[in-house]
């Protein structure tokens, strides 16, 4: 099964992700920012290091299950 930005990875990204990133001119809702090969692997490298979300958020870091989801995103070419 393919896995789906709008169905998978987006739901993933939480409202504050979304509007703090944005501050930075990364686009964690864009489909289009987030397809880009590099723009997608900053994501992975922070989520998958644990330094999204800070610590300080209040958030919970995402699981290995959601890294391995996101990853395999990646690998399967960006599905919409």
């Amino acid at each position: 099964m393919a896995v789906s930005f709008a169905t998978n990875i987006r739901p993933m990204f939480t409202d504050m992700d979304i509007a703090h990133m944005k501050n930075f001119g990364v686009l964690l809702d864009d489909f289009g920012f987030m397809r880009d090969p590099a723009n997608a692997q900053k994501v992975l490298n922070a989520v998958s290091s644990g330094a999204m979300p800070p610590s300080n958020s209040g958030e919970t870091s995402w699981s290995p299950d959601q890294v391995e989801l996101f990853r395999n995103w990646i690998t399967d070419r960006y599905q919409a």
